[in-house]
């Protein structure tokens, strides 16, 4: 998974350029000014976006070496146990306490293996949940910018409120990232 890519620049220039030569214009520079705050939130959220998306990858490949180890420890396990019960096959009265501390001792590993997996299964998730928010965030703050520079280009003031609605609900975004 990649961070979100910011396809913003031409509009940030754009409002750049408007707030430098319109800069006698109050409105323009308060939605300049806006623009630039949305920026700063949509460019943080991307870091932590592409952060926990890289962490979930690399939590759920953890996972899946430990499943791949518990595999292992049940085909030797299996093995032990067969053995045993060939051996008890050819004669009815063996017992041998070796393959039998080996086969106990294999079952207590599995399951420590397991749990460890589920345990990496588990951060992944959360990993991920934390990635789909803050990515997310960014939207709702490029889509907050991409208004900011319509209401300089059009002069409608809506679009400007407009801008702000998206960046409250990415706000929202943001701060449901932190808290999962």
């Amino acid at each position: 998974m990649e961070s979100p890519e910011d396809h913003t620049e031409s509009v940030k220039e754009h409002i750049r350029h408007e707030a430098m030569h319109k800069s006698n214009e109050k409105r323009v520079m308060t939605y300049a000014i806006t623009s630039a705050i949305y920026a700063i939130f949509a460019a943080t959220a991307s870091l932590l976006a592409g952060y926990h998306s890289n962490e979930s990858i690399v939590e759920q490949m953890k996972s899946s070496d430990q499943w791949s180890y518990y595999q292992a420890k049940s085909i030797k396990m299996n093995v032990a146990e067969t053995k045993l019960e060939i051996l008890k096959t050819i004669n009815p009265h063996y017992s041998d306490e070796k393959i039998l501390n080996k086969i106990e001792s294999y079952k207590n590993e599995i399951n420590e293996i397991s749990k460890i997996a589920k345990e990496k299964e588990v951060l992944s998730e959360m990993h991920l949940l934390k990635h789909i928010s803050f990515s997310r965030c960014v939207t709702l703050f490029q889509v907050a910018i991409g208004m900011t520079a319509f209401a300089i280009l059009i002069k409608r003031k809506r679009f400007w409120y407009l801008s702000i609605v998206f960046s409250l609900v990415g706000l929202g975004f943001l701060i449901s990232g932190f808290s999962s």
